[in-house]
């Protein structure tokens, strides 16, 4: 039960951002009813639809998520994959400590420096990674309690505050791709959540509890930034965060809300480099902080928060790896290069696809049509076979 209990402490702190509160905000212009139903949908396919089935297999076969692509795209795709996630993860530290930042800045909350707020961040993260693992599980569920009782407090300003919502902008989103923002948020965790189930020895009940402890997590975020922009008119969180004069509360939101996300990115990416460089003797931790060094210079010389296109970009590269891989180790496996021709048709299918604007979203639409073309590709696979033998 205690392992249960600190996996979803792990993934309701890691869905406790910033960035999911800013992205919660961009679907405010499709109303109350609208909104909330797009939100609500997008976290039970982004959760339930593939974090669940990525963890659980994961936890089943005892293997990582880079492990878990071998049988399905062979020595040159798990190297592949182990590319491009670290490349992601990266991006996500980044955007992480910098949207931190920019919320320190505006707010002045220190009074110190960019470059020094910079550094200030980064410093927490690096320390939270060099933490030993008893340690850390008793500080980051001490610390997730403690931004849940603060994230609490600012749904109760909501209803405080002066309600102007007559300030709204009304910037055009629809249904559709308001779903697929929420799906995205949690499609970015699909390369990881595997790396912290694959030692359970009951890999349902933990991925259960990991997955419900990010969707709860994500939703709530989602709400508080959805809802922010509804009920106040505040399009910038900030301003909102500004109103409520919870000045250090909203510190320790933000500092410690970056410090539980931006950790998971950072260690996960120094698993995806021990398989890279099978031969480096350094630890997924030491490698993490390698990452957040990164992280932090790219940070420093560029603007990260507008990543709506950063989002697309994770969900037009996994969406199509992990649905084959999801076929192939559940139903059928298939030949690899034929895995690999789904996994690249379906990137840039993706594109395509969003023309469609499709209401479950196109991460959905680009699933279903990824899962009709392996079933048939099965099936004259497997009748070309039938039919090759004497």
């Amino acid at each position: 039960m205690k392992i249960n209990r600190n996996q979803f402490l792990l993934w309701f702190g890691a869905a406790i951002s910033i960035a999911e509160i800013i992205t919660g905000t961009l679907i405010a212009p499709l109303g109350l009813f609208k909104g909330s139903l797009a939100i609500i949908i997008g976290h039970l396919i982004g959760a339930f639809l593939l974090l669940l089935p990525a963890s659980f297999i994961g936890g089943q076969r005892q293997q990582n998520a880079i492990e878990l692509t071998r049988p399905v795209y062979g020595a040159t795709g798990v190297l592949l994959f182990s590319i491009l996630n670290v490349v992601q993860l990266i991006g996500w530290t980044g955007v992480m400590i910098a949207n931190a930042v920019q919320s320190l800045q505006q707010l002045k909350l220190l009074k110190t420096s960019y470059l020094l707020d910079l550094l200030i961040i980064a410093g927490l993260i690096i320390g939270w990674l060099a933490l030993k693992t008893q340690v850390f599980f008793r500080l980051n569920n001490l610390i997730v309690l403690l931004l849940v009782v603060a994230c609490a407090g600012l749904f109760w300003q909501l209803g405080v505050l002066p309600h102007n919502p007559q300030q709204l902008v009304t910037q055009h989103i629809s249904f559709g791709a308001a779903v697929e923002l929420s799906i995205a948020m949690a499609l970015s965790w699909l390369p990881l959540i595997a790396d912290y189930t694959q030692h359970s020895k009951k890999p349902l009940t933990l991925s259960l509890w990991s997955t419900s402890g990010y969707f709860f997590g994500s939703l709530g975020m989602f709400f508080l930034g959805f809802l922010t922009v509804i009920l106040t008119g505040y399009t910038d969180f900030n301003q909102f965060l500004a109103a409520t004069h919870y000045g250090v509360i909203v510190l320790f939101i933000i500092l410690f809300s970056t410090i539980t996300t931006t950790f998971l990115d950072a260690y996960s990416a120094g698993i995806n480099l021990k398989n890279i460089f099978p031969n480096w003797r350094l630890t997924p931790n030491t490698l993490g902080i390698g990452v957040t060094l990164l992280g932090l210079g790219l940070a420093s010389s560029t603007q990260l928060f507008k990543y709506e296109l950063f989002l697309s970009l994770i969900s037009a590269t996994f969406t199509p790896l992990y649905t084959v891989v999801f076929f192939n180790l559940l139903y059928r496996r298939l030949p690899k290069w034929l895995n690999f021709s789904c996994w690249l048709m379906g990137t840039v299918g993706y594109y395509g696809l969003q023309r469609f604007d499709f209401p479950l979203g196109t991460t959905t639409l680009l699933m279903l049509c990824i899962i009709g073309a392996l079933f048939v590709s099965s099936y004259v696979t497997r009748t070309i076979h039938q039919s090759a033998q004497p």
